[in-house]
């Protein structure tokens, strides 16, 4: 009997042994493996740097990143569509594209709906925009260039309503957009004479995020934050950007202020945003 006991307590050691082994090559596995990714991670956006500081790096002046801030109804609201008008205006910081001293500033207006139901979302709209950018980094071709555009966006949100929160889960948002003018002529000769690099040839551009976002009623105030992450990519150039965007809004009766942060990492940076909608469907 106790040699029985003493083999079964010998197997449940090799047993819980060879777990433990598992369990610690499972770990240092899971370890390099993390590592590798950092690593190459690390070695690709360093690559990435490298390649644009070869020569001075550009590309479109509008990054393509939540051109329209969609404000949705509640759906403890009896409307469940609302059609808008707004305009923002948008500034970089002076560092735009990673050139010291360069600036770019755009003004856009645009039209949008917004439906919503029970379980769900969704938003699209139209817009135009025009701005400016300084060029400090190509000596001849250093200025102001002028640029406009204009393009299509929509979202789909999956939707959480209670009577005064709308939680907005995850969703889907795209942007496609053109681009043209005296900005577009300067890289496309300077690409010419081998003095920059980065979108030359492309005049559209598309983005594609993940969205996010909270809903909340206050008396008959309105306040609410969206989220979003995402890729701009443009078409026959191979270039792409990280994006995301955070805004922060108001909304008094058929009036929404808002304000908004967007960054395109490997691109034009950091920007601010200041904007207004006016709803025209509001009773």
């Amino acid at each position: 009997m106790i040699l029985c006991v003493l083999s079964d307590l010998v197997v449940v050691t090799n047993i819980s042994l060879i777990l433990d082994l598992i369990t610690v090559n499972w770990i240092e596995t899971l370890i390099m493996k993390t590592m590798n990714r950092f690593i190459l991670f690390f070695f690709g956006c360093t690559l990435l740097f490298s390649m644009q500081g070869c020569s001075p790096y550009y590309a479109f002046g509008n990054s393509g990143v939540d051109p329209i801030v969609f404000i949705k109804p509640l759906y403890a609201d009896s409307t469940k569509q609302t059609t808008y008008i707004g305009g923002k205006y948008d500034m970089s910081n002076q560092n735009t594209y990673l050139h010291y001293g360069e600036m770019n500033y755009f003004g856009q207006m645009y039209w949008a709906q917004s439906h919503i139901a029970k379980n769900y979302n969704y938003s699209y709209g139209a817009f135009g925009y025009a701005g400016s950018y300084k060029v400090l980094e190509v000596e001849n071709f250093n200025g102001n260039k002028s640029y406009y555009g204009g393009g299509l966006s929509g979202e789909f949100n999956f939707n959480l309503p209670t009577k005064t929160i709308d939680i907005h889960l995850i969703g889907l948002k795209g942007t496609l957009l053109y681009e043209n003018g005296d900005f577009t002529r300067f890289r496309q000769m300077a690409a010419q004479q081998n003095l920059i690099s980065g979108v030359s040839s492309s005049l559209f551009a598309y983005n594609i995020s993940m969205t996010e976002g909270i809903e909340f009623k206050i008396m008959k105030d309105r306040f609410g934050i969206d989220f979003s992450n995402g890729l701009t990519f443009f078409v026959n150039d191979s270039p792409e950007f990280f994006t995301s965007s955070v805004d922060i809004h108001y909304t008094y009766k058929q009036i929404t202020l808002f304000i908004q942060n967007t960054d395109s990492f490997f691109g034009i940076g950091n920007e601010f945003t200041l904007g207004i909608n006016y709803r025209l469907n509001y009773k």
